[in-house]
């Protein structure tokens, strides 16, 4: 047996592989060298809790490259066959041990499922989602940013992750909760349709993706945290590889990075119960079929009432995952997304009668007759990722997508003699017009995009080069139809006595077909181990065609524009690095009726910073950032009758922001996050006065989250969280006309975990406080807004799952 081992030991240590970890907790440092060397190591995570690990650089054998990281541990490593290696105590290793005893509670940290160079080793790691101890909220690489798995500390941008620990630990209900703990994000309220996306960056809009594909308006259940692997938050225009739909994002993205099969066979059950009739039953099911072929699937229901009256939210998703590999060269990820959502239409409140005005609207009043039908919104998705690993230099990652999806809005909405903003009566001083209106639009999607990467070194010289290209179509049909009905006087407990009909003919009227393409290339270059350089340049085209039957209305956007990027990071220490980017982007305008040539907007993002982290314990990010925003679609102001748009809008976004993790000793993890946003119009264009703040925009807005294990002799397992979210207030339309107040929100979390269970109970809002936010209904204008949500007080829920 013991010259067995030997021979497969020599065999292993032949392979030369180039590493690249920094000093970190010992356990993540194992995980990311498992990745990096391709095998599997066998571990007991109590084994390694409270070490650190060495610096790793340069080319070695994964037999090399293991006792160095486990230098000063008192743990020594074994090979047990080609790809497979475990950790051992001394006792266990010592010699004439010729058949050692692993250490109980073995953890797999890698898998031999291949990583191509260059690509996403995060992307597919079976073993980070199930089969190790990760219990810190650090994130050390990813792909999302630059297509190439690099250490987030080397990327000239400012990055965010959350984590599956930490979402698990907050017992993150909402997408939109999870967002709260990145600076500079305004997520959307969990109220509004999902029809369009609402959140905001850095006080402009944002994308979310699914897997690095862009959702547009992203439809269906949007909000479920069930197959969420972790959530990467990247700030500014991302043009390079993130233009589809309508082009890229002002603010930023959002990628969702989803679950993925893995190598070992998991199964969990569970069941979240909370106020307002909250019943949620999901699933995930990791069941590998062979070595070669490994599924998994994950589904959610979620029913519930809500404080706002009427209110009743049926949704679900269903998320299956096929990986099939020849665990060496190729590997090909497939994977789909059917999800549904229904609830009747949440309009919010106006702001006379909530923030304003002399008299009250209760606070849990819903706008409409009571048997109004439910709005829907659906989306059907399938996409695929085929990863080829051509020689020690060359790989291929190559990614396509079908989505197929609708919406249908059914509101009785306000109006003024303005417009349905509404956010003053339309007769003074508490009477508004009520008009039956229905929008219903439907999407075909089909993306695809291929990468070549090719890795290589050179003296103090190690480059990553990636050369790709994209192509997207995006076909959007459908109508908006109202009819003026009533009038309704909200100082009195509203009476809506003509119910919710059709207003229309139901017929599509408008037409839209977005197509984007591009090609683009970039270098990434490490000079000496300190200076990390970052270059890419994209030649991108947009096409949208639009057509308006009603008005007899179309209008074609074409253009081809060469849009960049350029960055710098130096490492002052090992754990410090000093960091500046610049980016362009370019973003279509559709459903906007122009007077002349429609032209798309530009961005343009230039950043610096600091990153640190320090001795993986403390570790994050201080950033100042300016956004500029031109040839924003608005009103033609020297023409008050016109219904047409001129490209004359400009804003920009200054601030500075900072997110921050911490954890001094194993059993203690805090997080802290804060953004100062100065978001403003720039000149006098379509109504809105220079230097007018951006609508929904907090000033200053902050997150603080404490998570602590409690110690023996109060039994193992048990776990405690308390947080504090913080805005100022923010002004709910862009004519700054009304503005709520500042509010803060305290939530806090007790857990009790063992191997096969966890238990669970979570407090939102504990004070109870009363508060509005800013709603954004008809808000997708130039002018946009005039609604507010209120604050949904104290919620009370308890979950439980069952793993085996």
């Amino acid at each position: 047996m013991l010259i067995s081992m030997q021979s497969f030991s020599m065999s292993a240590s032949e392979l030369t592989k180039t590493f690249d970890i920094a000093p970190q907790s010992l356990n993540d440092a194992l995980v990311s060298f498992a990745q990096q060397a391709n095998i599997e190591l066998l571990f007991s995570a109590d084994s390694v809790r409270g070490l650190n690990s060495q610096n790793l650089q340069g080319r070695m054998t994964a037999e090399q490259g293991l006792k160095i990281l486990l230098k000063d541990s008192g743990l020594n490593c074994r090979f047990i066959n080609n790809h497979t290696a475990a950790l051992l105590t001394p006792s266990s290793a010592a010699p004439g041990s010729d058949n050692p005893s692993l250490m109980d509670s073995l953890e797999v940290t890698g898998n031999r499922i291949h990583q191509p160079s260059g690509t996403d080793s995060n992307q597919y790691n079976p073993s980070l989602s199930a089969d190790t101890e990760n219990t810190d909220y650090r994130v050390t690489h990813t792909s999302s940013a630059t297509r190439t798995d690099t250490p987030v500390k080397s990327i000239p941008q400012s990055i965010q992750i959350i984590n599956r620990q930490l979402i698990d630990d907050q017992q993150t209900i909402m997408l939109s909760d999870a967002l709260q703990n990145v600076s500079g994000v305004v997520a959307r309220s969990v109220l509004f349709s999902p029809v369009i996306e609402g959140t905001l960056i850095r006080g402009f809009r944002a994308e979310q993706l699914t897997d690095g594909f862009t959702q547009y308006y992203n439809p269906g259940d949007r909000e479920s945290t069930v197959n969420i692997e972790r959530v990467e938050v990247l700030k500014g225009a991302n043009a390079i590889f993130y233009s589809g739909g309508s082009g890229s994002a002002v603010g930023g993205v959002i990628n969702v990075v989803s679950k993925l099969p893995h190598a070992k066979a998991a199964h969990e059950i569970g069941f979240t119960a909370g106020s307002y009739d909250f019943y949620q039953p999901r699933i995930d099911i990791n069941h590998p079929i062979n070595k070669n072929a490994l599924f998994r699937v994950t589904a959610e229901y979620t029913t519930a009432a809500s404080h706002i009256d009427v209110i009743n939210t049926q949704r679900y998703n269903i998320n299956p995952a096929l990986v099939l590999t020849n665990n060496d060269t190729t590997t090909l990820t497939l994977q789909g997304k059917f999800s549904h959502w229904a609830q009747p239409e949440y309009q919010g409140l106006p702001a006379t009668g909530t923030i304003a005005g002399n008299f009250k609207i209760d606070p849990r009043t819903y706008i409409g007759p009571t048997n109004i039908p439910d709005s829907e919104s659906d989306s059907t998705a399938v996409w695929a990722k085929l990863e080829h690993q051509i020689n020690q230099h060359w790989a291929l990652d190559i990614r396509t997508r079908y989505a197929a999806s609708q919406f249908n809005e059914l509101v009785q909405t306000l109006y003024n003699i303005d417009s349905f903003t509404a956010d003053t009566p339309l007769l003074p001083p508490s009477t508004w017009g009520l008009a039956n209106a229905e929008l219903f639009q439907q999407q075909r999607e089909l993306s695809f995009s291929a990468n070549a990467i090719g890795k290589f070194e050179s003296g103090q010289f190690k480059n990553t080069l990636l050369i790709g290209g994209d192509h997207s179509v995006l076909n959007d049909d459908g109508f908006v139809e109202w009819a003026l009905i009533d009038s309704v006087d909200l100082a009195q407990p509203p009476q809506f006595s003509t119910g919710y009909h059709h207003p229309g003919a139901r017929d599509k009227n408008q037409f839209m077909t977005n197509t984007l393409y591009g090609a683009y290339l970039q270098w990434q270059s490490t000079i000496g181990g300190r200076l990390h350089t970052l270059t890419a340049l994209r030649l991108g085209g947009l096409d949208i065609d639009f057509e308006d039957k009603v008005s007899r209305h179309a209008s074609k956007t074409q253009i081809l524009k060469f849009l960049p990027r350029a960055g710098v990071v130096y490492d002052l220490t090992d754990s410090v690095s000093a960091f500046a980017g610049y980016s362009e982007g370019m973003r279509g305008q559709p459903f906007v009726k122009f007077g002349d040539t429609p032209t798309p907007e530009l961005s343009r993002q230039l950043e610096a910073g600091l990153k640190f982290d320090v001795s993986s314990q403390f570790s994050g990010q201080v950033a100042v950032y300016q956004i500029d925003r031109e040839q924003v679609a608005v009103p033609n102001s020297t023409n008050p009758n016109s219904a047409l748009f001129i490209s004359a809008g400009r804003q920009r976004s200054q601030g500075i922001e900072t997110d921050l993790l911490w954890q001094p000793f194993e059993s203690l993890k805090l997080l802290g996050s804060y953004a100062h946003t100065n978001a403003r119009f720039q000149g006098s264009a379509g109504g809105i006065a220079d230097q007018n703040r951006v609508a929904w925009v907090p000033e200053d807005a902050g997150r603080l989250w404490a998570n602590y294990h409690l110690p023996n002799p109060i039994p193992k397992g048990v776990s405690v969280g308390f947080g504090v979210t913080l805005n100022s207030g923010s002004y709910i339309a862009h004519d700054n006309a009304f503005k709520v107040g500042g509010y803060h929100s305290f939530d806090a979390t007790i857990a009790y975990e063992k191997s096969i269970f966890r238990l669970a109970l979570t407090a939102k809002n504990l004070s109870d406080n009363e508060y509005f936010q800013p709603f954004q209904y008809f808000g997708g204008g130039y002018i946009g807004g005039g609604r507010v949500v209120p604050a949904s007080g104290a919620t009370l829920y308890v979950s439980g799952s069952l793993r085996f």
